[in-house]
């Protein structure tokens, strides 16, 4: 069985989200424009597609945490959402320090993020 991988870029500028779905992406899609299934998406709107992919179902939560920690990287961490770290505040895109990884000032130990950008050792 499969899932798809997929990246959104936000009507808010500088704003992205990662998902999986092993419904037709349409359909999820469908759900993010309607701003509902997604606080982050209900937040920040839906512009358009950045990826997708279709991966293996036993790796979509290994392959969507890669992904976030892909874009966390390139926008910072708290312009993303998606994969482990989904915490959407009312009125602030802070990530709390218990769920944030420890590359990003965090307390948290994380064992993903290598698939993309692997760390220089």
């Amino acid at each position: 069985m499969v899932c798809t991988l997929y990246a959104l870029v936000c009507k808010t500028p500088g704003h992205y989200y990662t998902g999986t779905t092993s419904r037709p992406l349409y359909v999820r899609l469908a759900e993010h424009r309607q701003g509902v299934a997604c606080k982050w998406t209900q937040k920040h709107g839906f512009k358009r597609v950045l990826f997708s992919c279709t991966i293996p179902l036993n790796r979509c939560r290994e392959f969507e945490a890669d992904a976030w920690m892909y874009l966390a990287r390139l926008h910072g961490p708290h312009n993303v959402r998606g994969g482990d770290v989904t915490v959407v505040d009312r009125h602030t895109d802070i990530i709390p320090n218990w769920i944030l990884p420890k590359e990003f000032g965090g307390e948290r130990i994380c064992d993903w993020g290598f698939l993309v950008n692997p760390p220089n050792n």
